[in-house]
């Protein structure tokens, strides 16, 4: 025997999601309009006497705030809800993201969008990403998050395969590793683990290169929460290392990537009209690849070991292309 749907119970449901779905400060409903959204989307006709009533019970026992204005209606939801712009920044952060691959970032965004009023939505009408083809291909990506997250809380390792582009653009298995992970962080749009091994040292891997990922039992490593700021702070494009000390003159169009690379707990002093002085610990390794990506506006002053590797390997490079 069918049972039988009683759609009075579900009045205070229509007028919830019409005014969820179709309000907003900018378009209130008069009780009339509210009336017509329900018999078109649910084939019922109800009362203004109930959708007023029903109001009351909205604030009353939900706490919801139903705003009158000028006998239209609508639902202030501005401390719980995303805006428009709230969600145009999340989405943009999941389609320029290089670590989620190209279907799951359809999926988020259309499921982003789908938590915005009908009015906000248009917003999105004709919405386009303009990226290069640099979006990972590995489809695992949240799993990890997920798995990585898990051994994180219950202190356990993770066994897992790294894999790495070779020369035919496809990923291509490089190591298994058994490791401790320390946590989880984002760098340059990428997403990147943290681990330590059996003599609690840190190594990092890029998340969308690891698959085959496990939970395993083993003793729990501790680590100070100093080691692993220090080797976070001293991380330039994920290249890990000791602090030393680094001085640079830098062209001031470049103070603006300066800041945003190394962070603003950094010595920066005028050195002419046309440079700064950059001053602060690092880590070399890291310190180097970046200068010489920006050579023409990066002058190394110290340390000197730092200056030698860097003309040595210019002199070398010179060769090459001569």
């Amino acid at each position: 025997m069918k049972e039988k749907v009683y759609v009075t119970n579900g009045n205070i449901l229509y007028i919830y999601n019409i005014l969820k779905k179709y309000t907003d400060v900018e378009h209130p409903l008069k009780v009339s309009e509210i009336i017509e959204f329900i018999k078109k989307e649910y084939g019922e006709d109800i009362s203004s006497k109930t959708i007023r009533r029903d109001f009351k019970v909205l604030e009353a026992k939900f706490g919801l705030a139903i705003e009158n204005s000028n006998n239209k209606y609508y639902m202030d939801c501005e401390e719980t809800d995303f805006d428009s712009s709230e969600i145009r920044a999340l989405v943009d952060m999941v389609n320029y993201s290089r670590f989620v691959d190209e279907d799951f970032s359809k999926q988020l965004t259309n499921k982003l969008i789908c938590l915005l009023n009908e009015n906000d939505k248009k917003s999105f009408n004709g919405y386009d990403k303009y990226m290069k083809n640099v979006k990972t291909i590995n489809k695992e990506v949240f799993y990890t998050i997920q798995t990585v997250s898990e051994a994180i809380l219950n202190k356990k390792y993770i066994q897992f395969d790294y894999y790495k582009y070779n020369l035919k653009k496809e990923l291509e298995f490089r190591k298994s590793f058994l490791v401790f992970p320390v946590t989880i962080l984002c760098d340059v749009g990428q997403y990147y683990l943290i681990v330590a091994n059996e003599n609690k040292e840190l190594l990092y891997f890029r998340l969308d290169r690891i698959r085959n990922i496990n939970l395993k039992e083993g003793r729990t490593i501790s680590i100070e929460k100093k080691q692993l700021d220090d080797y976070i702070d001293s991380s330039v494009g994920m290249f890990g290392g000791k602090l030393e000390t680094v001085k640079a003159i830098i062209n001031n169009n470049l103070l603006d990537c300066v800041i945003d690379t190394f962070g603003r707990d950094i010595g920066i002093s005028k050195n002419d009209s046309e440079t700064f002085l950059l001053e602060t610990r690092i880590n070399l390794e890291g310190f180097k690849n970046w200068s010489l990506r920006h050579l023409q506006n990066v002058k190394v002053i110290y340390p000197q070991k730092l200056k030698n590797e860097i003309v040595d390997i210019l002199e070398r490079s010179i060769k090459k292309y001569k």
